[in-house]
């Protein structure tokens, strides 16, 4: 007999609610035809496949996704294939360009369903192009600004200071149009990041065409007041005037010079951190890393500095010296090259020798490079390596770049003139000097005097916030753009996806107010038509050459080569003393401004990836902190550990009349008497909207921002930026401040299982025992013969097993990945890159002081310890003595950076202790994770030599993360990868080795009807390794690199002894030093 019993959900059901039951029926959308679908009127204005095949699909997420389901206006042209609709669960790549003033690089925008949802660098063309790798190489800024173009903070329109909403363009224009008409009469000035782009110059010129009478051009070479009353001026947020400055008075050119370190058999840098922040570093790290090869000429590199940089972390030979001795240090080196050693300070001659003889012996084939902002400095520099010959081999002064022209003098000045009402309009691109500059209140005092002022930000900041109007700029992944970066080098940006909101390239504001209509992309490609025929190029067919362009993302012209030798012509007498100037002054401590590898100068500082980003070095994140001597912080009395209990201690930083508190972080080898800060932090101190994470609750429950702003510590030295202070004062504030952590362990305490290291010389001479001694097991067997059982008697780790071998040997793929520690410089990219690939949450800073943090790949930094084992026996120290000493870093240590992931083990230890068999084993080598069998034991977490599985402790995409985790809001989440789950509450989490992509990989070799190639298949971490130091490949095939790497005298496996059988292998750690000690075998 069946049950008459009825079931319901809510009251309103029971009693059959009118209100209810229709909201029942429209749950769903209700059945349609095809020609019902699309005959409907408010979907009749698509005009493109991308569009009318989302709206085919039904997708209805909001403005994001309407814009991401049409193709920008003019048709981009994928990179790879040319596809006319979207196929849905394949991805698209599209050419572009990176270029935000500081970083540039070429650029490759993976797009699903039409949102841009990860960048990686071209492999086939820009000048950041390893050749050696066929690899693109690009940082961890560059890799995650795909996350801003989401941002919620965002400006959605154009807008006037002190209104509440955004208005209309019309609005907006003839407002400024009118702004533009009563300035007429006063100085009309253009303040901008170092443009590179012909179009926007050529935009420029039309603006001043317009409202600046006649346009005079200004000797480049003899920079005087421009007689036009439109002026542009350019400014660097970090200033590299001291190089432009000293070689505008060595060689007539003001101009930053292109390095090849590929070319450099010596490096010698002072206090240039070129890996991480100086120059052009997307090419600085892979021209460094291919003489990082001890298989090749591996060049040598000597690092003079205060703090310990990511370039100095890398150093074969590092000097740590106080701030006002770097100057003395080029002063010496320059007395050695030269001869003269007059006046030389002898301390710095001793310092500087053995670089100096160095170079001497690499002369025409050496490099030095120095990273002060002082023009002495830099003309001393500069005569070292003309002495040397560097010139027309590793610097090219005819072929420079157009990056780092900004103009401190006329910045300054402008603030003047601002503040004396002679400045009727400013108008401000790519730059924040409400932030910045030094006299950041002398800059808005004199702002309230200017009678327009506009600002393209797309954000209201520190500066936008103050402007008359706000005109936001397009995203630069919705934009179309050009780039000259060199001589013969164009670069094309296209957009990826259409604007999100009502915003609006500021260079077709610029053209929109010089009275033209014409679309920015039709202005560009008239101004390429031009400039082709301007410099002779023969183009029969335009169009072709311009698709081939937007297609391949650059385009290089030949260059005719200057047979001009350059000639120094700088004054040594005055530039000795200009150094020697700069060093006076010293006090009781010196305070170096940084810029981080994570936020760059700032303009990073609303990326929650890169917040969350530890630190190379420090490996602290959402926070800026001093960096101090451990031999300073025990004189002071200040905490040495700190962890998730272990807060630190802050102290008063004061110069001159400003002063600020700031946690304190131990850094070993920073210089005694010195202290390091990052610039960057500290965005949005009065209430600005300038992006998400910037500003966080913090542990009392406040919202602030992140760090502290310690710009106004810069000052105008001889109308130049210095970043250095010699005289600052430190006292110990009394109180704590929690720090977040995520390693608190400094050394490898002398475990050779870990991190193995030695000197070229050792590595040369081919005996690999004497650095990659395998790992043996003592046995209870006479192994050797002797005719006595005793610890002699070992057999190696592979003849013992806890378990049967799984069948992935020589049969079918067996993945894995190869780690060079040689080529490994510490940038974080493969991080960032992990991050966005696997849709891995933010957790925020008090969930990773916590011990939290979700990331799947770390990145272990090891420093040098003065204690060994052999060390200790000489001594006479117990084992307890010993190892705490161990955990000593050296004061001036080496450093090693480690990558580490999931081993993907043979012989997983995780997977013999899952209760429920989420952890398993495939038949090609990978530990998989079931998430939805998980039951979170975290039984795997415990067993895991490695600690690489992470436990969702909660559901990220609640409102405890809301102001760090991008997947919290419905525009954030259009940057998840749909190809991998977001997992839920509870369960663990590892590294897959982005098994989607090996599984995309398999499909289309299958589809080719060919073996999986070689190099066809990368994890995100590989791809994003610019400098090679991870390769991803199939272990059983022999003709594999990976398999080639795996097999070398220089791999070994971490923790080898345990006998897990890893499917990841690392190299050897070699250096280029002279010293004969300095290996782990």
């Amino acid at each position: 007999m069946s049950s008459t019993k009825r079931y319901w959900k809510d009251l309103g059901e029971l009693h059959q609610h009118p209100g209810s039951m229709e909201g029942r029926e429209n749950e769903f959308p209700n059945e349609q035809g095809i020609d019902q679908f699309l005959g409907n009127a408010s979907i009749s204005g698509a005009t493109t496949g991308r569009r009318d095949f989302l709206k085919f699909l039904g997708f209805s997420l909001g403005a994001a996704t309407l814009a991401a389901c049409e193709t920008p206006v003019i048709k981009s042209i994928p990179y790879v294939n040319k596809p006319e609709d979207i196929t849905p669960g394949v991805a698209n790549w599209y050419a572009s360009t990176f270029y935000d003033g500081e970083d540039f690089g070429s650029i490759l925008v993976k797009t699903r369903e039409g949102r841009p949802i990860m960048i990686k660098g071209n492999p086939r063309f820009g000048i950041n192009r390893n050749p050696a790798l066929a690899k693109g190489s690009i940082n961890a800024r560059m890799n995650s600004s795909v996350l801003s173009l989401y941002d919620t903070a965002r400006l959605t329109g154009p807008k006037a200071k002190g209104a509440e909403a955004v208005t209309d363009w019309a609005t907006a224009d003839q407002a400024i149009e009118a702004g533009l008409a009563a300035a007429a009469g006063k100085r009309i000035v253009l303040l901008t990041n170092t443009i590179i782009s012909p179009s926007t110059k050529a935009a420029i010129a039309a603006f001043k065409a317009k409202h600046g009478g006649v346009v005079v051009t200004t000797d480049a070479l003899s920079p005087g007041t421009p007689t036009s009353a439109v002026e542009h001026i350019q400014y660097d947020t970090i200033s590299y005037g001291g190089v432009t400055g000293a070689n505008l008075k060595s060689f007539g050119k003001r101009v930053f010079p292109s390095y090849d370190l590929t070319k450099a058999d010596v490096i010698v840098s002072v206090d240039a951190d070129f890996l991480s922040s100086w120059g052009s570093t997307s090419e600085n790290t892979w021209q460094y890393a291919v003489r990082r090869n001890p298989d090749e000429v591996m060049s040598r590199h000597y690092q003079f500095e205060a703090r310990m940089s990511l370039t100095g972390a890398n150093a074969d030979v590092r000097v740590p010296l106080r701030i006002s001795e770097l100057p003395k240090a080029v002063v010496a080196l320059h007395a050695h090259i030269s001869g003269n050693k007059a006046g030389a300070d002898a301390e710095m001659l001793k310092a500087t020798e053995g670089a100096a003889k160095a170079l001497l012996a690499a002369k025409g084939k050496s490099l030095v490079l120095a990273g002060s902002n002082n023009e002495g400095v830099q003309v001393l520099v500069n005569s070292i390596n003309s002495i040397l010959g560097n010139y027309g081999t590793t610097i090219d002064l005819d072929a420079h770049t157009h990056f780092k022209q900004g103009d401190d003098a006329a910045v300054g000045q402008l603030v003047k003139d601002m503040n004396a009402g002679k400045v009727g309009a400013l108008f401000i691109a790519g730059v924040n000097p409400a932030y910045t500059l030094p006299n950041a209140e002398e800059f808005k005092a004199g702002l309230e005097k200017v009678g327009l002022s506009v600002s393209f930000s797309g954000y209201a900041d520190e500066t936008a916030s103050l402007c008359s109007w706000i005109a936001p700029d397009h995203h630069y992944l919705e934009a179309w753009n050009d780039y000259h970066p060199k001589p013969g080098h164009y670069a094309l940006g296209q957009p990826a996806i259409r604007p999100l909101f009502s915003t609006r390239q500021w260079q077709e504001s610029l053209i929109r107010w010089a009275g033209s209509y014409s679309s920015w992309h039709a202005f560009m490609r008239q101004t390429w038509r031009e400039q082709l025929t301007a410099h002779g190029a023969v183009v029969t067919n335009f169009d072709e050459t311009w698709n081939t362009a937007v297609h391949d993302g650059v385009m290089t012209v030949p260059v005719t080569a200057s047979t001009t030798p350059v000639v120094f012509a700088g004054d040594v007498a005055a530039a000795t003393s200009a150094a020697t100037k700069a060093s006076n002054g010293g006090g009781e401590f010196e305070l170096a401004l940084y810029t981080t590898e994570a936020i760059g100068s700032g303009q990073h500082a609303n990326n929650p990836w890169l917040q969350e980003m530890p630190d190379p070095l420090t490996k602290i994140t959402w926070d800026n902190y001093v960096c101090m001597s451990p031999t300073d912080v025990e004189r002071l009395g200040l905490n040495m550990y700190l962890g998730e209990k272990a807060p630190a201690s802050v102290v008063i930083v004061k110069v001159g009349e400003k002063e600020i508190s700031l946690p304190v972080v131990p850094a070993p080898g920073q210089k005694p008497g010195t202290i390091a800060i990052a610039l960057g932090y500290g965005r949005g101190e009065f209430g600005e909207k300038v992006g998400m994470a910037a500003c966080v609750t913090n542990h009392n429950g406040e919202f602030k921002p992140v760090g502290r702003n310690v710009y106004p510590f810069t000052s105008l030295v001889e109308g130049l930026v210095c970043y250095d202070v010699l005289s600052a004062g430190v006292t110990p504030g009394g109180n704590t401040y929690p720090v977040a952590i995520t390693q608190t362990h400094l050394t490898a305490m002398d475990r050779h299982s870990v991190v193995k290291e030695t000197t070229v010389a050792t590595y040369k001479a081919g005996d690999k025992n004497a650095y990659n001694q395998p790992h043996a097991l003592a046995v209870h067997e006479d192994v050797n013969a002797d005719g006595t059982i005793n610890a002699l008697d070992k057999k190696p780790v592979a003849e013992f097993d806890l378990w049967e071998e799984h069948p992935v040997e020589g049969v079918g793929h067996r993945w894995g990945l190869s780690i060079d520690l040689n080529g490994c410089i510490g940038c974080g990219a493969c991080i960032t890159a992990c991050n966005i690939e696997n849709n891995i949450p933010v957790v925020g800073k008090d969930e990773v002081r916590r011990s939290r943090e979700m990331h799947w790949l770390r990145l272990d930094r090891y420093y040098s310890s003065d204690m060994t084992k052999e060390r200790a026996k000489a001594e006479g120290l117990g084992k307890i003595e010993m190892y705490l000493d161990m955990e000593v870093p050296s004061e001036s240590p080496k450093v090693v950076f480690m990558p580490v992931m999931c081993q993907h083990c043979n012989h997983a230890p995780c997977e013999t202790v899952c209760p429920v068999a989420a952890t398993t084993h495939s038949n090609e080598g990978l530990n998989q994770m079931a998430y939805n069998r998980c039951i979170g034991t975290r039984y795997c977490a415990n067993n895991c030599p490695y600690k690489v599985r992470r436990f969702n402790w909660f559901n990220y995409v609640s409102d405890k993360f809301a102001e760090v985790n991008p997947a919290f809001n419905e525009l954030g989440r259009m940057v998840l990868n749909p190809d991998v789950v977001v997992r839920g509450r509870g369960v663990i989490e590892k590294c897959s080795m982005c098994v989607q992509e090996i599984q995309a990989g398999k499909l289309a070799a299958k589809k080719a009807g060919t073996p999986v190639q070689d190099g066809a298949i990368e994890t995100a971490c590989s791809a994003a390794c610019g400098t090679g130091a991870i390769v991803f490949g199939d272990l059983n095939d022999k003709k594999s690199k990976v398999r080639g790497l795996a097999d070398a005298d220089r791999s070994y496996h971490m923790l080898e002894e345990i006998g897990v059988k890893p499917n990841v292998n690392y190299l050897v750690k070699v250096r280029n030093a002279d010293e004969a000690a300095a290996h782990h075998a």
